[in-house]
């Protein structure tokens, strides 16, 4: 039986049960945090808490920030001239994407916003799509890679402080590790796969999807010939060293703010060493990116943050404060910037590139 408004397959009733209950979900995770954060503080908590904020920290995250997000365009343009495209988009309009894709990663779960930045790139840059996909997957990928230096340096820096060889977080390096290798090697021969069954599966379609499935076999096999394209480049090792960079003045610059939002309490303070923070924002990262961690990536995120700051010894009022005020001046300044960027690339006419249509 076709599917009709009036007639919805049970498959599509399901989907919108799942999309309804996700963000319900979402919806009961941040409403209960908020309480919290109600029954914990009160308005003069946070007027103090912003105004005791000095503005040199403020400035230094802000510098460390901005650093990161032209590292991250650099980064697409040394994967972008590495692939099969002709001839890299302006460095500017790589910098635009760049924030556009970074406020959609906020206001998306699951860090499904992140695709935005092959959206914009194919539809206003004239990319290819393939070298749009490996350049984002590769990204992707080292964004990975690059973390592991530095939680490599946080497990050290927490053993020697806590005498503790911490065998549990050992594990995690070096599950992390694996995983990112693997999706390195295997990301070729994935979507190689996918194309041959893919164009397997294309003549036994009716209609309409047999011309579709072709077309996407056609797309995965050029995407998988652009990462391979990408690999006999040599780009890895400088690839790597801007990874390394970006995560590095990521996490530099927000435990800067978070050490300028608790310089109020010199007591407090004195807990949150540099290991402690990178541990919670790697909890707090990784929790935000489940399908469901909150509305407009308020939830989770404060929540896992909130719970290692107690751990450590914070009051329970600071324990709040803290994770939300970040959360509140870094979601400020990328929706701010992200919105700039996106009204920039918005005067851009759509332009189809020579060799395929746009996305």
């Amino acid at each position: 039986m076709l599917e009709t408004p009036a007639n919805p397959q049970p498959r599509s009733r399901r989907r919108r049960a799942g999309a309804w209950l996700t963000m319900l979900l979402a919806g009961a995770i941040t409403a209960g945090l908020l309480y919290y954060l109600a029954q914990t503080t009160t308005l003069d908590d946070w007027v103090g808490l912003f105004r005791g904020l000095p503005l040199v920290f403020l400035l230094a995250y802000m510098a460390c920030f901005l650093g990161s997000m032209l590292l991250k365009a650099l980064r697409y343009r040394l994967l972008l001239a590495a692939s099969s495209q002709a001839a890299p988009p302006r460095f500017a309009g790589l910098v635009a994407v760049t924030f556009v894709s970074n406020l959609f990663v906020d206001l998306l779960p699951a860090r499904s916003g992140s695709l935005a930045y092959i959206v914009f790139l194919n539809r206003k840059l004239a990319v290819d799509l393939p070298a749009c996909f490996s350049s984002f997957a590769f990204s992707f990928i080292f964004d990975l890679i690059g973390m592991l230096p530095l939680f490599f340096l946080a497990i050290v820096l927490h053993g020697l402080a806590a005498g503790d060889s911490a065998p549990l977080l050992w594990a995690l390096l070096g599950a992390l590790a694996i995983i990112a290798l693997a999706a390195l090697y295997l990301l070729e021969k994935v979507l190689a796969l996918m194309a041959r069954l893919v164009a397997w599966l294309a003549p036994r379609l009716p209609g309409k999807l047999q011309a579709w499935a072709g077309r996407a076999a056609e797309e995965l096999a050029a995407m998988a010939k652009d990462v391979a394209t990408v690999k006999s480049r040599g780009v890895y090792g400088r690839v790597l060293v801007v990874s390394v960079a970006i995560r590095a003045l990521k996490y530099l610059g927000l435990y800067l703010l978070v050490s300028g939002l608790a310089a109020q309490w010199p007591e407090q303070a004195a807990h949150l060493s540099f290991p402690l923070v990178l541990f919670a924002l790697l909890a707090a990262e990784a929790t935000a990116s489940l399908p469901v961690s909150g509305i407009a990536g308020f939830g989770a995120y404060e929540g896992v943050m909130m719970a290692t700051l107690r751990g450590a010894g914070l009051a329970s009022t600071q324990a709040a404060l803290i994770p939300f005020g970040l959360h509140l001046i870094t979601q400020t300044i990328d929706y701010t910037l992200g919105a700039l960027a996106l009204v920039a690339l918005g005067l851009i006419k759509p332009r189809e590139n020579a060799n395929e249509e746009p996305l």
